[in-house]
C-alpha cells in the first residue's frame, strides 16, 4: 500500500463519517446544543482535512509530471 492508497482510504473514511454526521443533523438525531456543536465542529474538521488531502494529492501530481 503506497501513500496514494492511504490518502484514498482516509478520504473514503472521511466521506462516510461526514455522511453519518449530516444524517444525524438532518433526521433530528441531535438532542442538545452540545451535541450540535460537536457535530458542527466535526464537520469543520472533516472539511479541513479533506481540503488538505486534496491539496496534497494535487501537489504530488504536479511533482510527478
Amino acid at each position: 500500500m503506497d501513500g496514494f492508497d492511504v490518502v484514498q482510504f482516509v478520504q473514503r473514511s472521511l466521506k462516510e463519517r461526514k455522511g453519518m454526521v449530516i444524517d444525524a443533523l438532518e433526521n433530528n438525531g441531535i438532542k442538545t446544543m452540545e451535541q450540535y456543536q460537536l457535530c458542527m465542529g466535526e464537520l469543520n474538521a472533516i472539511n479541513f482535512i479533506s481540503q488538505e488531502l486534496a491539496s496534497l494529492l494535487e501537489k504530488q501530481e504536479q511533482f510527478d509530471d
